[in-house]
């Protein structure tokens, strides 16, 4: 055999030598299934590219997290000369190999083996070892030094060739001339004199310390797990092998030059302009060691997304690789088109915590589950950008951040880009609007960028005149994304004189875009004082007296308090202060924008700001949100899908929307969308996407369940029973009817899905889709699952309801406790319950109208059938003739005579 066998062996035979049978269990499993990844070792370098491209796709997908029928089967794909497998004289050693899944399963992962089942246990291994080690198998179980190539000298290969003894290891060399090696690889060197690579299968650290392959953690970094033998660890190694087994693009994400994964977005310049704050950026991410996270924050257009998407470039494109993964995830939901001048939706944008695990996960490893701890767990180097920070809810944002403030520093880095100068977290990197000499630079720049063909010598004299640089500065506030309009603009026009006569800031889409969100950005204190502020000035008039605004917020005695919140507007270019008397509205559009959001406040605002600023004038406006439900409900009727999903999300997504009128939406919604537009799929979006709100919500999940058991695929049907009973395991306070008909719901659901997987069962061995050994290992598991549904929810359904009149409860309830009743006695039947099936089907015939008895009077006749099949003729002659009454028309007649 080898080195490592051997070593295996040793332990083993001293195990057996002091009766340790339970602890030999494990070694001899260890041995099996290192001997199959010494098999796939073999096979893969001999006939990896001998295989066709849709077999070695297959391979690819399979080796990824494998399990050891997937090792088998991969192991078959690659037996391409029959070595192992379709060799009649290794026909017992292939039926072992295949046998050992199932035998694993049983025995080990599925099953129970006790200390009784020991020997069986180990007769099992036994009898494959007999078979591996007394027949002439296969070349590489003769004896065999391994080889490790530690290094390459000239022309000669260094390294340790360890002995099949097991004991022995020497130092080895090999001319270039001989064998072309790869540094680090382990090779086998046979009795015929010759190599045979088993890397990346199996790798030795030192005499005592080998490891055998577990599964690619990492497919594009091609990092691999291993499982050290005759010691409990792992490790994990970047395979090259394995890395270039994926092709360096998926649909999601990109491995670039230095090693570094990027997940796939657009960026949105065409060539980056520098403004001066990469450099800051790079500096935190490469240097920084006390805070996890940095904040990139400036007003809108000032290029937060452009600096940090050109960061990404160059950590991409450097020569040393700072992170695995770089993972950009944009919240925003519109972007300022400077092409047209306009605002254009985006539907893709990430909107909650869930979405940004899920995308992480899925493009670290594949998985794209709300795991946390797989995220905080990571281990390489991990980079998450999240851009419009200030779109996400108040609680997301909560939410968020406390995310990553668990992150560890040595293994996580965070940017966020915001508006909001509230929303700074972690370490601040500030951009600014661009004075007037960096705006010029810019504009060439842009110009040269955009319109390569542009007139650079009549862009150059328009430029040295100083009134059209100062009218640029003007009408761009140094606003990178209105430095790039106006290239387009001059480009349109000729020149860039004629372009500055077109409005560009002053538009309704650019003042929109850059202001109409902007109270969202701010705290309470701060909102009221931006409202307050329109109360104080005019269009003619911008300017205030601080007293004044200290007065109407009553706020005179509060100086600290009143200063947070000026400084916010401050920050925000909201205001500016001209001296401790004076503060002045930044422009005319700001304080439009006052004017507009005092005249929509809501509920926030502090209402005896308006009373004092009574002393002096007067102003009112209001809005309620039961009107907007009843606006979104109206709107089903007339408006566009589209229009009606904005009106029902708005109100969800309102922070101040009551609890009940955002379930009332959410329900109203999802109702539209399954009776009016049959759209399941979209339905159960929306609630999913509101489960964090609503999933203590008995109405909520019972909806939610009814929508996923009706959209009718089996996936849906498996999940619609997981949110009752997820929903269950929060214990939530209800009272009894709503517990009933949730208890009903879920019995009818989960014997519907038992009872259909019985009967595919039961069809897949009569077209011999399966085995018979086969069918009675599944058809034991399903017969513990019908007697588990017996019990629950079954039994506990039919045992609140026996001491309860059914025409006590109201007519919904009743109907949802009578089907899950129904499909409770068909779980008695065909677990052998059926007098308790009997009970329940008396109870209802007793308790019940005439037209509800009808499908159980259809059960307890099929109960009394198959207890008594003699009593039962299928000859019609003589059922028409029988004039007798049997037992079940003797107790109909007893219930009727109750009516």
């Amino acid at each position: 055999m080898n080195y490592i066998f051997n070593q295996i062996e040793k332990r083993i035979n001293f195990l057996k030598s002091d009766s340790q049978d339970s602890e030999l269990r494990v070694y001899y499993q260890s041995k099996f299934e290192f001997s199959l990844i010494y098999v796939l070792a073999y096979l893969w370098n001999k006939n990896w590219s001998s295989i066709d491209i849709n077999e070695r796709e297959y391979v690819v997908n399979c080796i990824l997290k494998p399990s050891i029928g997937t090792i088998v089967s991969i192991i078959r794909k690659l037996d391409i000369e029959n070595e192992f497998f379709g060799n009649k004289k290794l026909k017992k050693l292939s039926n072992f190999i295949d046998k050992y899944p199932n035998f694993r399963n049983e025995k080990i992962g599925h099953g129970y083996s006790f200390d009784d089942d020991t020997e069986a246990y180990l007769e099992f291994f036994e009898e494959f070892f007999d078979e591996l080690e007394t027949k002439n198998l296969n070349i590489i179980f003769d004896n065999c030094d391994i080889i490790k190539v530690t290094k390459k000298e000239e022309n000669l290969f260094k390294g340790i060739s360890y002995k099949p003894d097991g004991v022995t290891y020497l130092a080895w060399s090999c001319p270039q001339e001989i064998f072309d090696f790869e540094i680090g690889d382990i090779y086998l060197y046979t009795i015929e004199n010759n190599y045979i690579r088993i890397s990346p299968f199996i790798l030795i650290e030192s005499e005592s310390e080998f490891y055998s392959f577990c599964s690619i953690e990492e497919k594009l970094t091609g990092r691999t797990k291993y499982n050290r033998l005759l010691k409990t660890a792992h490790l994990t190694s970047d395979v090259l092998e394995f890395e270039r087994l994926s092709l360096s693009t998926d649909n999601s994400k990109r491995k670039s030059a230095n090693g570094t994964v990027i997940n796939l977005f657009e960026n949105n310049f065409k060539k980056y302009i520098d403004i001066g704050i990469t450099k800051n950026i790079i500096q935190f991410l490469s240097k920084n060691r006390s805070s996890v996270f940095a904040t990139i924050w400036g007003h809108g257009g000032v290029g937060k997304t452009a600096s940090i998407q050109r960061v990404c470039e160059i950590l991409c494109n450097q020569e040393r690789k700072l992170f695995d993964y770089i993972i950009f995830l944009s919240a925003k939901d519109r972007y300022y088109n400077y092409y047209q001048g306009k605002i254009n939706p985006i539907n893709d944008g990430i909107s909650s915590l869930e979405d940004i695990i899920s995308t992480v996960n899925s493009i670290i490893f594949n998985n794209a589950d709300f795991d946390i701890e797989l995220v905080k767990n990571y281990q390489g180097k991990l980079l998450i950008i999240i851009d419009d920070f200030e779109t996400f809810t108040k609680n997301e944002k909560d939410r968020i951040v406390t995310f990553i403030k668990q992150l560890d520093i040595n293994h996580h880095k965070v940017v966020l880009t915001t508006r909001a100068a509230t929303l700074i977290t972690g370490e601040e990197i500030q951009t600014k609007e661009l004075d007037e000499n960096e705006t010029i630079i810019f504009l060439k720049e842009a110009v040269y960028n955009e319109i390569p063909s542009y007139n650079t010598k009549l862009l150059d004299k328009e430029l040295k005149k100083a009134e059209i640089k100062k009218k640029i500065f003007q009408i761009t506030s140094g606003r990178p994304l209105f430095i790039l309009q106006l290239a387009i603009f001059a480009a349109q026009k000729g020149s860039i004189l004629d372009a500055l006569n077109t409005e560009i800031k002053t538009t309704k889409e650019a003042l929109n875009f850059l202001y109409d969100r902007i109270y969202d950005y701010l705290s309470t204190d701060a909102k009221n004082m931006f409202l307050a502020i329109s109360l104080l000035v005019d269009e003619n008039d911008l300017s205030g007296l601080t007293s004044n605004l200290k007065f109407i917020l009553s706020m005179e005695d509060k100086e600290d308090e009143f200063q947070n919140s000026l400084n916010e507007l401050i920050k925000l270019k909201i205001i500016t202060v001209q001296d401790k008397d004076f503060f002045k509205v930044y422009s005319p559009e700001i304080y439009k924008l006052m004017k507009l959001y005092y005249l929509n406040k809501g509920s926030e605002f502090d209402g005896n700001i308006t009373n004092r600023f009574n002393l002096i004038n007067t102003d009112k406006g209001s809005s309620t949100e039961t009107a907007l439900l009843e606006n979104a409900d109206a709107s089903r009727l007339i408006e566009s899908e589209t229009e009606i999903e904005n009106r029902y999300r708005y109100i969800l997504n309102r922070e101040k929307a009551p609890y009940s009128i955002k379930k009332l939406a959410l329900l109203n919604f999802a109702s539209y969308l399954i009776t009016h537009k049959n759209k399941f799929d979209k339905a159960l979006k929306l609630y999913q996407d509101y489960f964090q709100i609503f999933r203590k919500d008995s109405d909520y999940n019972r909806n939610y369940a009814t929508c996923a058991w009706s959209e009718g695929s089996d996936e849906s049907r498996y999940k619609a029973v997981q949110i009752i009973q997820d929903y269950f395991t929060t214990k939530p306070k209800i009272n009894q009817e709503t517990y009933l008909e949730l208890l009903g719901i879920l019995m009818t659901y989960k014997s519907i899905l038992v009872v259909s997987e019985r009967d595919e069962l039961k069809s897949k061995l009569r077209f011999k889709e399966i085995t018979k050994s086969q069918y009675d290992i599944l058809y034991r598991e399903q017969r513990e699952r019908f007697r588990d549904i017996f019990k629950y929810p079954g039994g506990h359904l039919y045992k609140v309801i026996k001491e309860i009149d059914l025409m006590t409860l109201s007519a919904n309830c009743r109907n949802y406790v009578l089907d899950g009743l129904t499909h409770f006695i068909e779980i008695c039947i065909r677990t052998n319950k059926r007098e308790v099936g009997k009970e329940v089907c008396h109870k209802v015939i007793s308790e019940m109208p005439q037209n509800y008895q009808n499908p159980f009077i259809y059960k307890l006749n099929k109960i009394e059938f198959i207890e008594s099949p003699e009593k039962y003729d299928n000859d019609i002659q003589k059922v028409m003739q029988n004039k007798t009454v049997g037992i079940l028309g003797e107790k109909l007649k007893e219930a009727l005579s109750k009516k």
